[in-house]
């Protein structure tokens, strides 16, 4: 018994990391698409800006920032909305 209370602990653990994971992934993926289309829109971001972004962990305000990024008239306008 206390073998399979081991075992699905594990297991357990082994599944929120994996959903760490994917979020982390995902954050950084929404993160890197927002820097890319700064770039398209406006040629190099600043490195403040990077890492303002780099430092966000809520994937709702990312979402806004993906808004952002497509509504906004320059960098200056998108860093003043970090």
């Amino acid at each position: 018994m206390e073998e399979v209370y081991w075992n699905s602990f594990i297991q357990k653990g082994i599944e929120l990391g994996e959903a760490q994971g994917e979020a982390r992934g995902e954050l950084k993926g929404r993160i890197q698409d927002i820097l890319t289309y700064l770039r398209v829109r406006f040629g190099e971001v600043p490195d403040r800006i990077v890492a303002a972004l780099n430092r966000r962990t809520d994937p709702i305000a990312l979402e806004s920032l993906v808004v952002l990024t497509a509504q906004c008239d320059s960098l200056e306008e998108f860093a003043d909305a970090l």
